[in-house]
């Protein structure tokens, strides 16, 4: 390509601005390679052949190898993706864990006390979740616990956080929600999960849940200050019998 005014080095970066999974192999018939061997040394450039072409071979080899590497690293970008997946969800449910929850969390606790905009927190577990372990086995119990998962991610909006808190807890985080339609979100939670009992592998098993719900306040100093506060609520609907929601006092 000959382009006046235009060096091929510029045509080259501009080339891999646009997209840098592309190799290219540098052509050029200049008997001066400074240029090619700087495409190299900066990484630009996969390879050079200089023209006229000595062998057909030797063109086919090195487009060959070019398209190997730009494949290998597509497969290694693929495979970083999957592990930074890997290391921010819960393998069972596909709901964030722990870590990635607060990390993600916190921030939107951030943004909420920068705009004064309301955030609420819903936690929420399985009522007696132990018995339905030791009765109807670890199988079960996953499959319990994957369920409330669907169910929750099914009433959530997709700015939503949901985050597998431990076991058979989970912590939902609603951003720009008040402390009365975040109940509301827990009650139909609620209602979904004791309106029809569930198949678990083979057997009919009524799962019932209890959650508490609370508010970001303007003396919380952080996300786990809201999460204190929902557990507790959660710990009173527990005490009151179970499957039930209850509000931060």
């Amino acid at each position: 390509m000959i382009m006046p005014g235009v060096g091929g080095l510029e045509v080259l970066r501009a080339a891999k601005e646009a997209d840098r999974q592309t190799e290219v192999i540098f052509l050029t018939g200049a008997p001066d390679l400074s240029t090619t061997v700087k495409a190299l040394r900066e990484g630009d450039a996969f390879d050079y052949i200089v023209k006229p072409f000595p062998n057909v071979e030797i063109l086919r080899a090195t487009v060959e190898r070019a398209i190997e590497r730009g494949g290998l690293r597509q497969e290694i970008e693929r495979l970083q993706r999957e592990l930074e997946r890997q290391s921010t969800t819960d393998a069972l449910t596909g709901a964030l864990n722990r870590r990635a929850f607060f990390e993600l969390g916190e921030r939107e606790f951030a943004r909420a006390l920068r705009h004064r905009v309301p955030l609420s927190l819903i936690m929420l577990d399985i009522d007696r979740f132990k018995d339905l372990e030791e009765h109807y086995g670890h199988a079960a119990a996953d499959a319990a616990v994957t369920a409330l998962a669907r169910v929750i991610r099914d009433q959530m909006r997709t700015e939503d956080l949901l985050g597998r808190y431990w076991a058979d807890k989970f912590v939902c985080l609603l951003p720009e929600t008040a402390l009365l339609d975040a109940h509301t979100v827990a009650e139909r939670i609620r209602w979904t999960l004791a309106s029809a009992d569930l198949d678990l592998e083979g057997a009919v098993v009524p799962v019932r849940i209890s959650a508490g719900v609370s508010m970001r306040k303007d003396a919380d100093g952080s996300l786990d200050t809201m999460v204190r506060r929902a557990e507790r609520a959660l710990r009173r609907s527990k005490d009151d019998g179970g499957n039930r929601v209850t509000l931060e006092q």
